[in-house]
């Protein structure tokens, strides 16, 4: 095929390759078939002091070797001494290695895999981080070498495996960041209901799945968040109404409806009704409209129980308290007088007293409001 039928055939596939599950794994199998390799590697991360990099291979049906292997007996062998190693290689550089290299342990392991001729392509993208393209003949093919032809495929494809890099490398970062704001979420107990500008939920966070899962009243049913308590369900459905309103009016200034489900004897769970982000160029049909914040607030104060364990050290940590005065900070912070909080010790009221005292001291507090007050900041600390 023509270098430009063999270009036509693969640009999607690069573009493509940087939001795929597996990145660029249609690339390198169309890679394969455009060059006739037998087989194509796509380094995404090498390292000389880890014990393997991070790849995607397209293999000829049929192909036995074990690669890993040959990997290892790269790294232990060869890559010291290797000129075409991954980091010493220039972005843009193109380079062949072939069976007749004059190195002798480089020349075996081409003879003892079949190797015909390797060609190496070194990609970045502006941030820095860069992939490796490798392409693999074997001594059975038709044509063990590559022409000049591959070559210049191989040249075409540079800027665009580099734009798409970038791409790839922005979307990585967005989705850490995705990670890290919805850990946060999580890691307070917040669930998030997402909703497009027609009300219609889009997803929902494994926070708020759990909500709903062990409340009866809160439900997703055919795409709407449904309530069983009908005044609270047509609350939820005006607040809803009116910041998909504001959105098309592009009002910026709509705050947020709080609605409450349950009550104190009951399971009490608080709904914030909020605008999504408005992004200019990513309007309708899948885009967040509509945030629905979700929060259990029979259960917010678990982590203040001195039976969650890891709540006891790091109160103690975080305050310098023996055990047995982060035991009774986190009983008087969720509410106990101090006559049972020691009885939930175990201990004589006057030892708890004198334990409150060197609590207060401490923490630089004056009593109990304060250490509530104080224990309560620190909640993130202890979920």
């Amino acid at each position: 095929m023509p270098v430009n039928g063999r270009f036509s055939s693969l640009i999607g596939h690069v573009y493509e390759g940087a939001s795929e599950a597996v990145p660029w794994q249609a690339f390198v199998e169309a890679l394969r078939l455009a060059l006739d390799a037998r087989n194509v590697i796509v380094t995404l991360h090498h390292a000389d002091d880890e014990g393997s990099d991070i790849y995607v291979m397209a293999r000829v049906p049929g192909d036995e070797i074990d690669w890993a292997a040959v990997e290892a007996t790269y790294r232990a062998e060869l890559m010291m001494d290797d000129p075409l190693r991954p980091d010493l290689m220039e972005p843009g550089q193109v380079s062949l290695v072939d069976r007749s290299t004059t190195d002798l342990k480089k020349h075996a392991i081409f003879e003892q895999i079949g190797l015909s001729q390797t060609l190496r392509m070194c990609v970045a993208e502006p941030s820095g981080i860069r992939c490796w393209v490798d392409v693999i003949r074997s001594h059975k093919h038709a044509e063990p070498l590559f022409t000049e032809a591959d070559l210049a495929l191989m040249h075409a494809l540079t800027p665009h495996l580099s734009r798409a890099l970038g791409l790839y490398a922005q979307l990585k970062r967005q989705e850490t960041e995705k990670a890290i704001y919805e850990s946060m979420a999580e890691h307070f107990g917040l669930g998030c209901v997402l909703l497009n500008d027609q009300g219609e939920v889009i997803l929902v966070n494994r926070v708020a799945a759990s909500i709903i899962e062990q409340r009866p009243g809160i439900a997703v049913n055919k795409q709407r968040l449904v309530l069983s308590d009908r005044a609270a369900q047509l609350a939820l459905n005006d607040a809803i109404a009116a910041v998909i309103s504001a959105r098309w009016q592009t009002d910026a200034s709509q705050g947020g409806n709080l609605i409450r489900v349950g009550d104190s004897h009951d399971r009490l769970v608080g709904l914030l009704v909020y605008p999504a982000p408005l992004l200019r160029y990513y309007r309708g049909g899948q885009s967040p409209c509509v945030v629905v914040h979700l929060s259990d607030l029979s259960a917010s104060l678990e982590a203040l129980r001195p039976s969650q364990g890891h709540s006891v050290s790091r109160i103690a940590q975080l305050f310098n308290l023996t055990r047995q005065e982060a035991t009774l900070a986190l009983l008087l912070a969720y509410g106990n007088t101090l006559a049972e909080a020691a009885q939930e010790m175990g201990i004589a009221e006057i030892a708890a007293r004198n334990y409150s005292k060197k609590i207060y001291g401490k923490m630089g507090i004056a009593g109990q409001a304060d250490l509530i007050r104080l224990t309560l900041r620190s909640i993130a600390f202890l979920r």
